[in-house]
């Protein structure tokens, strides 16, 4: 055979073992959202109880991104940003009445969907259900509340867990659902794959399993049992400060039981032979309120217990450990993913990816952090830039606009009201600034939100909660 000959028939089989090569080399990524996880309780942010040894320990060998900052206090328009990114106001999912993303929007799942990734999304909290439109890009979508009844005995036994408490309600444990279908289709996986996984068993109510449950305070004998943590009015601001101790014991024990299964995930893909290849963003889609401002819950206030959320980001084959001081965003999450994964960012986003900043490079973009809350009688935002924040308060029309120095007020104690120059007029900017991207960025969204028709499991679930002609939501 003539060598010309024989050089043509060798370049298409490099060429396919080439992009073989770099098919393989294509990271694995792992979104993961632990529902109603503030900040100050995990221990790498400073907490003083040892409530997440396998975060800190991702968080000690990845990026640590401390002055995290979520678009909302409750879980639907978060992950609706999470998902898009783009603020709560562009996407226009804030309310709980039927409302949907829009199809016209292209979500994270999508964007990976079209770069060759299989996807999939295992989640426990009814607002993150496909019908509110967050289902889009997913090969694989699933409600694994629903999976209870599959859920036997001896899958209860293995993990330790109260039958009595086994129940789509708020007293219900999740957490193993939501590992063991991940854990099922992760071995199903023979290439590139894009997984979002929902832990929702943090948010209220608190009623973790043993030994989660005396963890942190094992010497209590009170009636505070974490039941009915919404409704029950003698959880309150001045409750025994026994009682309330007691109370984010059992919270912590949630944060506990739930970081261990980022321990079972780590020995899944380490079992897998996934590890070496597959980047973990760790999250939350916001906090929750111990009377920090004389309220409980969430979706209440744009506070930083509610609003400042932990990421952290781990890939050690490209990233190496840094903590980020800079304030970041929720919606900056999605374009940091598409970037490790060389995939185009979002067009049509004011977003950014934070690669570079993880990498110890300076910020090049205007990372001013818009929060929203305008749901349930609420009309909040919230600009926050680095150290200062401003919250706008439509329904105090007399005094709408207040500001906070975080640097010497960092629990939102002192309110301030002097614009005229200093921190208070640059935080004015800020949030002028802010209101002027927000109203042309509504104006050139793709599409208005869409009507969500919710199925019976659903909506059962939401009544079970609460979340149905109540003023909470999830």
């Amino acid at each position: 055979m003539p060598a010309m000959i024989r050089s043509l028939l060798i370049v298409p089989v490099l060429v396919a073992l080439g992009a073989c090569s770099q098919e393989e080399q294509r990271p694995n990524v792992i979104l993961i959202s632990i529902d109603s996880l503030r900040a100050d309780h995990v221990g790498c942010y400073g907490y003083e109880r040892p409530t997440t040894p396998n975060l800190d320990r991702f968080a000690a060998e990845g990026v640590r991104f401390n002055e995290h900052i979520s678009s909302s206090s409750w879980t639907l328009p978060a992950h609706a940003s999470l998902f898009t990114s783009v603020p709560d106001s562009v996407h226009g999912c804030v309310e709980s009445d039927g409302v949907a993303l829009s199809p016209q929007f292209t979500t994270l799942a999508e964007r990976f969907k079209s770069g060759g990734y299989s996807t999939a999304g295992f989640y426990a909290g009814p607002y993150l259900h496909g019908a509110f439109g967050l289902g889009q890009g997913f090969d694989e979508y699933r409600y694994v509340a629903e999976d209870a009844a599959e859920f036997g005995a001896a899958e209860v036994k293995r993990w330790g867990l109260d039958p009595r408490a086994h129940a789509r309600t708020h007293k219900g444990v999740t957490n193993p659902q939501v590992h063991e279908a991940a854990s099922a289709w992760l071995a199903k996986q023979d290439g590139p794959f894009f997984l979002f996984l929902h832990f929702w068993d943090v948010h209220y109510d608190f009623t973790p399993p043993a030994p989660w449950d005396t963890r942190f305070n094992p010497g209590y004998s009170g009636p505070v049992t974490g039941e009915n943590f919404f409704f029950d009015r003698s959880i309150r601001p001045d409750m025994p400060a026994a009682d309330r101790q007691q109370l984010l014991a059992l919270y912590d024990g949630e944060v506990g039981w739930t970081d261990s299964f980022l321990g079972h995930l780590r020995g899944r893909l380490e079992e897998l032979g996934l590890d070496d290849n597959t980047v973990l963003a760790i999250t939350s889609d916001h906090g929750t309120e111990f009377f920090d401002h004389g309220g409980k819950g969430h979706r209440t206030t744009l506070y930083e217990e509610l609003i400042r959320v932990p990421f952290v980001l781990w890939h050690p084959a490209s990233l190496e450990a840094a903590v980020v001081e800079t304030q970041t965003r929720g919606i900056d999450v999605g374009p940091t993913l598409l970037e490790l994964a060389d995939l185009a960012p979002p067009a049509d986003s004011s977003a950014s990816s934070l690669l570079d900043l993880a990498r110890g490079g300076a910020l090049e973009f205007d990372n001013i952090a818009v929060s929203e809350l305008y749901s349930v009688g609420n009309r909040l935002r919230s600009v926050r830039a680095g150290k200062t924040k401003i919250l706008l308060d439509e329904n105090q029309p007399e005094a709408p606009l207040r500001w906070y120095d975080l640097s010497f007020d960092p629990s939102e104690q002192r309110a301030r009201h002097d614009f005229d120059a200093g921190a208070g007029q640059a935080a004015h900017q800020a949030f002028l600034k802010a209101q002027a991207q927000l109203m042309e960025a509504v104006a050139a969204r793709p599409g208005a939100p869409a009507s969500a028709s919710l199925p019976p499991s659903v909506l059962e679930a939401l009544r079970a909660n609460g979340y149905l002609g109540s003023g909470d939501g999830d």
